[in-house]
């Protein structure tokens, strides 16, 4: 079988205050103006290389990121195991709020990042689990070269099971919205092949 071109996407810029760090999870948030031209970069890229089919979580911000490359020339497959973490009843909130109203979960949950739960949540081993099974699901009922529009979150998740790294060591990788990471695939394993290639970097991937 020949090597497939797997580009795994985190979604364009979405519509959030500048410069306030929010815990973002499940809350479904649309791209932002400059979301949605980052989305038409992706899709002139993308354009060139030819893709047998464009997956997204059900999310908006990544859905909306996938139907603007996708270009109306294929459909876009939602896949609900590419939704971002669920994160529980800190979606949505800045991290200096969570540090003030929930300070003791907010340091267990740094002391056992990979396992701990917030309330209503689920923990990013949770996460890193349906992720990876929708991945392989997703690579066997497809062929050739795809493209997935998820999140940080599960793309971390999914890159440190390929790389055999912990969760919390993968933030060492940077994640900016609309970044590429490309990954490939034998017909058994992926091998992880560029990670968090900006927009601005694409021509060089």
């Amino acid at each position: 079988m020949s090597i497939r071109k797997i580009f795994l996407i985190r979604h364009c810029r979405p519509k959030i205050i500048e410069n306030v760090s929010i815990c973002l999870g499940r809350k479904d948030i649309p791209l932002s103006k400059e979301g949605i031209d980052e989305a038409g970069q992706l899709k002139k890229y993308f354009s060139n290389i030819g893709l047998s089919g464009i997956y997204s979580s059900p999310l908006i911000r990544a859905r909306h990121t996938a139907e603007i490359i996708a270009d109306k020339k294929m459909n876009v497959i939602i896949k609900d195991g590419f939704s971002e973490l669920n994160i529980g009843r800190w979606d949505g909130m800045s991290f200096a709020e969570i540090k003030e109203k929930y300070p003791l979960e907010y340091m267990e949950r740094g002391k056992d990042f990979e396992n701990y739960i917030v309330e209503g949540g689920e923990s990013m081993a949770d996460c890193q689990a349906r992720a990876v099974k929708e991945l392989y699901n997703t690579v066997q009922e497809t062929s050739d070269n795809i493209l997935i529009v998820a999140h940080a979150g599960v793309n971390r998740a999914i890159i440190s099971k390929i790389l055999g790294i912990s969760i919390k060591d993968s933030f060492a990788f940077k994640h900016e919205y609309g970044s590429v990471n490309y990954l490939a695939f034998d017909g058994k394993k992926f091998k992880v092949i560029k990670i968090g290639v900006s927009i601005s970097e694409l021509s060089k991937m």
